[in-house]
């Protein structure tokens, strides 16, 4: 999993912030990636994500696409390409981002691509989505086979979490199987919905739900839950205390999040 864009783009913000319990205040205090910054991490049990966090400086830029292309782009599975928001060269942007599927579409043809459009906070919110949407167009068709998942992001809300979770989504095996034992266990114990969430990262797996609610409403939903546990476990654990499940009751519904598996949570 190659994580490419300009310096000062957010790369290792949002790294920190999903895999490294950071808080969005902690990631102030993080430098700039001194080339590629190579991490593991273990997900969903048994899955090892191999992470490459190239750094954005220009003349580490040079260099993957230059001589150490093939080391790069070779035998790569995802691409996430971080488009920075506050960027004064769009096109600039757009122009490096068409060298890195030049070097995929030379070493890892049948790699997936992730473009995620960071500082999304920084615009408006009734102008977020057609912000999105006009890069959505204009990375269209500039990328040929790859037809790229593009997501607004921000490490300041639930943004980055949802687009995330689709992005690992795609790299979990037997995810047809997991998502058919979830709908059995949310009809067998009566639930309305169930969630199945990553431990490490509270990441949404999967999902199944019988309320009928509007599918992009309830994404939004389970996004902001992981983004709320993973802010109040970080809590926790700065105050010393174990963070165990978590139970809300009230006349409308009953919720548990609860310890599932050795590498999940349910709700």
């Amino acid at each position: 999993l190659v994580i490419m864009g300009r310096s000062g783009a957010g790369k290792t913000s949002m790294r920190s912030l999903i895999f490294s319990n950071y808080t969005a205040n902690d990631t102030r205090r993080l430098g700039a990636t001194i080339d590629v910054e190579h991490s593991t991490v273990q997900f969903m049990g048994e899955l090892n994500l191999n992470i490459w966090d190239c750094g954005g400086q220009h003349k580490y830029l040079d260099n993957y696409l230059g001589e150490e292309k093939e080391n790069i782009f070779g035998n790569v599975e995802v691409l996430i390409y971080v488009f920075d928001l506050e960027t004064n060269n769009r096109e600039g942007e757009y122009t490096l981002y068409d060298e890195c599927l030049q070097g995929l579409e030379t070493f890892s043809p049948d790699a997936k691509v992730y473009c995620l459009i960071h500082k999304i906070d920084k615009v408006p919110d009734d102008q977020r989505e057609p912000t999105v949407e006009s890069y959505r167009r204009a990375l269209a068709k500039r990328s040929d086979r790859f037809q790229p998942g593009v997501y607004g992001t921000s490490i300041w809300d639930h943004t980055l979490y949802r687009a995330w979770s689709q992005i690992v989504y795609t790299l979990v095996p037997n995810m047809a199987i997991i998502k058919k034992h979830l709908y059995n266990f949310c009809r067998l114990t009566d639930a309305t919905e169930v969630v199945l969430f990553e431990r490490s990262t509270f990441l949404v797996v999967c999902c199944s739900s019988f309320g009928g609610d509007d599918e992009d409403a309830i994404n939004e939903k389970y996004m902001s839950v992981s983004q709320v546990i993973k802010m109040y476990r970080n809590m926790c654990r700065q105050n010393q205390s174990a963070f165990r499940s978590v139970q809300v009751r009230n006349k409308h519904y009953t919720m548990f999040i609860e310890p599932f598996t050795k590498s999940t949570y349910i709700l």
